[in-house]
């Protein structure tokens, strides 16, 4: 895998509420989510807002005890960088050859990606990553 080549699918925000925090967006940038959907495996709604190359993703915590939950006790905010591989099997397994510790162990499904998991962040500098496979979710092609 040539890391370096990844492309950016999305950062993502993780918000109180996502009809609130979808409004300046939409006010000021002139963006309107593509769909909202309800994310059970995360305990959360997520709207994307398309912007030319990559998506800003509104996360909205639907369990306040969770991880995300916790994370907007603690003030929200910017919460991860996603970025999308061709073959998650393979790195997967080029990830726990590195010994990095992957959220939640194996990779799930989930309403907008077949496959998903997160590289936990003491293994990435502080940054929690995100790695995507085959959008299932009705994103608009990227530029």
């Amino acid at each position: 895998m040539n890391w370096k080549d990844l492309a950016v699918h999305h950062i993502g925000i993780v918000v109180a509420d996502i009809e609130a925090a979808k409004t300046p967006y939409e006010t000021i940038f002139g963006m309107q989510p593509v769909k909202i959907f309800d994310v059970k495996a995360f305990s959360a709604r997520v709207a994307f807002l398309p912007v030319k190359n990559t998506y800003i993703e509104l996360v909205q915590p639907t369990n306040p005890d969770d991880g995300l939950g916790r994370f907007l006790k603690n003030g929200g905010g910017l919460h991860h960088i996603c970025y999308e591989v061709d073959d998650m099997a393979a790195t997967v397994a080029e990830l726990k050859a590195r010994k990095v510790r992957l959220i939640p162990g194996e990779p799930q499904w989930t309403p907008c990606f077949e496959k998903t998991l997160f590289l936990h962040p003491k293994d990435t500098g502080n940054v929690l990553i995100e790695l995507v496979q085959t959008a299932t979710c009705p994103l608009p092609a990227m530029q």
